[in-house]
């Protein structure tokens, strides 16, 4: 099983989002009330960053073009996505961020 890789403090996830790195991956993370969510951090539609943009409901929403996807499962939730996105597991620990890979 994957170790889980410490990657931010809670506290510098702001309202857009924070881009890191989980080895060269780009991954958003993404905090909605008290969860922390972590999705792939490239838009499936244009290949742009998803950092940036904003919480809307369930979903994420593409500063570029107003694509949309699911916090918790990254399906595409609005065009122009029409494929979704990788999401990876999260564990927070006193204020702290960790990921893991997907199995």
């Amino acid at each position: 099983m994957a170790d889980w890789i410490e990657v931010a403090k809670v506290d510098a996830i702001g309202p857009r989002g924070l881009e890191v790195q989980l080895g060269e991956e780009p991954v958003l993370l993404v905090r909605k009330g008290s969860e922390v969510f972590a999705l792939h951090g490239i838009c499936s539609h244009q290949d742009m960053e998803l950092a940036g943009g904003y919480a809307e409901g369930p979903a994420w929403v593409c500063p570029h073009h107003g694509a949309k996807f699911d916090l918790k499962s990254g399906e595409a939730a609005g065009m122009p996505a029409v494929e979704g996105i990788p999401v990876y597991p999260v564990r927070v620990e006193g204020g702290v961020v960790f990921l893991r890979e997907p199995a």
